[in-house]
């Protein structure tokens, strides 16, 4: 299966969250907004999974003539931005299901 373009994964997240919404008649603007918290974590999650695959997970840093390994802070970050993800999530009442609904691309 082809790698879908991060744009086009981001706009079916959030279209797919706002569908179950709707679904649910949560229509205000602070459900909403709650859906904006959500894709800017969606998108530093990215963000730190990218930094993760092209740097892994220890970076060899070199100051001068001293080398010395680090670990990679998207490592220790990822899991916090997930569990504020699925926090979001479950304030929205929304899951993931196997019909191709729920957002929680985590």
């Amino acid at each position: 299966m082809p790698r879908v373009a991060r744009s086009t994964r981001r706009m079916q997240v959030r279209d797919d969250l706002r569908a179950q919404l709707n679904q649910k008649k949560m229509t205000t603007a602070y459900w909403y907004d709650l859906i904006e918290d959500y894709m800017k974590f969606w998108d530093i999650k990215e963000d730190l999974q990218n930094s993760i695959n092209k740097q892994g997970s220890i970076l060899k840093i070199k100051n001068g003539s001293q080398l010395f390994y680090k670990r990679n802070d998207a490592v220790v970050e990822l899991p916090k931005i997930s569990k504020r993800m699925t926090d979001i999530l479950d304030k929205l009442n929304i899951m993931s299901n196997e019909n191709g609904g729920g957002g929680d691309d985590v």
